[in-house]
């Protein structure tokens, strides 16, 4: 193999480290199908060469002989991630297509944009840092324990196509996709990691890649590894190679590593995990990545920050109405548009992206070119409708929350309402609800393992020679590990955004929940009586002035609108000689006064 088209990241870390001719050359162990020979990646430059030509024969080569130059070297990126690097030439005929430019137009946070302006970044750049996160932890894996582990240099080849390529998959809006719009359809057999396994095959028959099939096979296996998926296991002593891209055994992998921090850094949310010390302090124990102990706080701190943004950014409660709207508009323009007789295709599903909400917005510039009949025009009206509704930002209305109490997960004893349920609670008289103003979402954040600690999957060891691993219990650590790793709660949205239809949705659940629990568990916000609107609005602001009520606090001084004073002056202090407010008798000055003087 020609060092030339080693990627400069491979070439610096392997400078002082010669490689055997065996891992140079070929191929020991490389399970079923290796008669047929693995791919051979050292050709990808010779086969791109017109035939017949010699490069650097000559001035003005071809445009060929310039691309087989270009591709030898692979392609540099700047990320405002991860910096610059570089990946293997053998990526680039996958992210030169047209299946995996697709990713550009797939939001990675879908329609959380809407809410957090910065999250504009797309799952074509995030499959470049899984890429790239693959290949450098794999490769310190590899130069860490030459000789130990039982790989070739086209391995870490494949593992970093596997990231590459593990998002192919992706439907429009990202997960919202399948775990919302898929499922009100009534389809629950489809994922997205089966399609990007899907999706690799027709990119490589499509584009005329030249990759070997067991290879293929093996990407495929990486991607779909802790999926359940039984496409080609690791062969035996490699499952650690399996686990860099997707982890279904502890869930620490290159994929959440990239996303935590890319998703963080664009939506402006602090998080405090390290992923450079949980790559540098790792080594591979007994055919599983292991991780020095005194890397235990900092992983939990990575389970910690994935709970953390979902609480904060994943599930954030007007991203979720956003998304509740899209999908409706989704469910009615689905007869028309037919857009679950393309999931199953990869040549037809290529077709999706985020331009689905511009296409319905807009159908009419295209309607000469559909045959739609009537009810398939009208069901496209309705879901113009809510387009235009999320357009002018006339959003679902996120009404309240209440946490499901513990013993009712662990028992096992909780059971959703519907929303049926939530309106035959309603009491009330002064509006007529119906099960379709109601949403129930159950919202559930959990640190990866459900209610389970996942740092009680990891293996650990004592120092980098170590070369037996064992399990660390939270309380050899800290005190302060958190008791619970999963919380539920149930949130609900009113479709109908009129105040007094809001209100007597809160009211409605605040009686089932009575209803169902007693006084344990009560609405996370109290409800809010409908705002004035008109006059009737002017009146009670002019009320609240003439009575002293509003009072505020300006940079230390008390304005008081007609209190004491009566003149609507500054005083400063806190209702010294001539004070025009006192303090609330609820603020924490005056609480901690009254402690004081009783004591």
């Amino acid at each position: 193999m020609d060092d030339d088209i080693i990627p400069l990241s491979q070439l610096a870390n392997e400078a002082f480290n010669p490689v055997a001719a065996a891992h140079l050359n070929g191929g020991s162990n490389l399970g079923p199908g290796a008669a047929a020979g693995p791919t051979d990646f050292s050709g990808l430059g010779d086969s791109l060469r017109p035939s017949g030509s010699c490069e650097g024969a000559g001035p003005g080569p071809s445009s060929a002989a310039a691309a087989a130059r270009f591709i030898k070297s692979g392609k540099l990126f700047q990320d405002p991630i991860h910096g610059t690097f570089r990946l293997d030439p053998v990526c680039t005929p996958i992210f030169d297509s047209r299946q995996f430019q697709r990713l550009r137009r797939l939001k990675q946070l879908g329609l959380t944009y809407q809410v957090f302006p910065g999250a504009s970044h797309n799952r074509f750049e995030h499959s470049l840092g899984v890429a790239h996160l693959a290949q450098k932890f794999a490769v310190h894996l590899w130069n860490l324990q030459r000789g130990e582990l039982d790989i070739e240099r086209r391995d870490l080849r494949l593992v970093e196509l596997a990231g590459l390529c593990h998002d192919l998959g992706h439907g429009p809006f990202s997960h919202v996709f399948e775990r919302e719009f898929l499922r009100r359809k009534g389809i629950t057999d489809w994922e997205h990691e089966d399609m990007s396994a899907l999706m690799l095959d027709h990119l490589i028959d499509s584009n005329h890649v030249d990759m070997h099939e067991y290879d293929v096979k093996r990407i495929k296996s990486m991607i779909l590894s802790g999926h359940g998926a039984d496409a080609v296991r690791a062969p035996a002593g490699q499952q650690w190679l399996w686990d860099i891209v997707a982890n279904g055994r502890s869930g620490i992998d290159v994929d959440k590593f990239d996303y935590l921090k890319r998703d963080s850094t664009y939506c402006g949310v602090m998080i405090s995990c390290n992923f450079d010390r949980i790559m540098q302090f790792s080594k591979v124990i007994g055919d599983e990545i292991c991780f020095k102990y005194s890397e235990y706080m900092n992983l939990y701190e990575l389970f910690h920050a994935r709970a953390s943004m979902h609480r904060q950014v994943y599930t954030h409660k007007k991203a979720k109405a956003i998304e509740f709207m899209v999908v409706d508009a989704l469910v009615a323009a689905d007869p028309a548009l037919r857009i679950t007789h393309r999931i199953r295709d990869p040549a037809d599903f290529q077709l999706l992206d985020d331009g689905l909400v511009d296409m319905i917005e807009n159908f009419e510039q295209f309607r000469h070119l559909l045959s739609l009949e009537d009810e398939d025009e009208a069901a496209l009206r309705r879901s113009q409708a809510i387009i235009g509704r999320l357009r002018r930002r006339e959003l679902y209305k996120y009404v309240t929350d209440a946490l499901i109490p513990q013993d009712e997960l662990l028992s096992d004893n909780w059971r959703a309402p519907t929303a049926q349920d939530i309106v035959n609670s309603y009491r009330g008289s002064d509006v007529q609800l119906s099960a379709d103003d109601v949403i129930l979402q159950e919202n559930k954040i959990d640190y990866s393992k459900r209610d389970k600690n996942p740092l009680d999957s990891v293996h650990f060891f004592d120092h980098l020679e170590a070369t037996e691993k064992r399990k660390l219990r939270p309380d050899q650590i800290s005190s302060m590990v958190v008791a619970s790793y999963q919380e539920k709660t149930l949130r609900v949205y009113s479709r109908n955004a009129c105040p007094k239809h809001v209100q007597a949705v809160h009211e409605a659940f605040a009686c089932w929940l009575k209803s169902r629990f007693g006084s344990k568990v009560t609405t996370s916000t109290p409800s809010k009586p409908p705002l004035p609107r008109g006059p009737q609005a002017l009146g009670a602001a002019a009320s609240r002035l003439a009575t002293g009520v509003g009072s505020k606090r300006v940079r230390g001084l008390d304005y008081a609108a007609g209190g004491a004073g009566g003149d609507g002056t500054y005083s400063a202090g806190h209702g010294g000689a001539g004070g025009a407010a006192e303090d609330d008798s609820t603020s924490p000055s005056c609480l901690m006064r009254t402690k004081q003087a009783r004591q």
